[in-house]
């Protein structure tokens, strides 16, 4: 019977590649819960409305109905209004007001121009349209 010496490096390699085996099969130790990835809300804004749920750029705000009541909430403050009619055509916003006939023609004119200024200020995504008629 012949002996054959004893090889080192063999035994070692065997370890390592086991050791490597059974890290491979074992994974991290982390549960399937825990690989879960977490989502953003469903909300097609990749969480960016979630995250700010009182700022006014969710669906409930991008409505003509919302729209036509905070023109006629910004054009309450000026004197001089008596009516507003607001329709919307796709993006444009026509407002027309009816002035108070106690008022000159020039302090009508200076009504509607302060009109469409504070409404295209407060309404940037519209292309704005004022007539005003006594």
């Amino acid at each position: 019977m012949d002996k054959k010496p004893f090889n080192f490096m063999r035994l070692a390699l065997t370890v390592v590649l086991a050791a490597a085996l059974v890290l491979t099969f074992s994974g991290c130790g982390r549960s399937e819960q825990e690989n879960r990835l977490k989502t953003y809300g469903h909300d097609g804004y990749m969480g960016y409305s979630n995250s700010n749920p009182n700022l006014p750029n969710r669906y409930q705000y991008l409505n003509y109905n919302a729209d036509g009541n905070f023109v006629e909430q910004v054009l309450r403050p000026l004197s001089g209004i008596e009516h507003t009619q607001i329709y919307f055509n796709g993006n444009d916003l026509h407002v027309n007001i009816k002035v108070n006939k106690s008022l000159s023609d020039e302090q009508a004119e200076k009504l509607l121009a302060e009109a469409q200024s504070v409404v295209q200020y407060n309404m940037p995504r519209y292309n704005v349209h004022v007539e005003a008629k006594k």
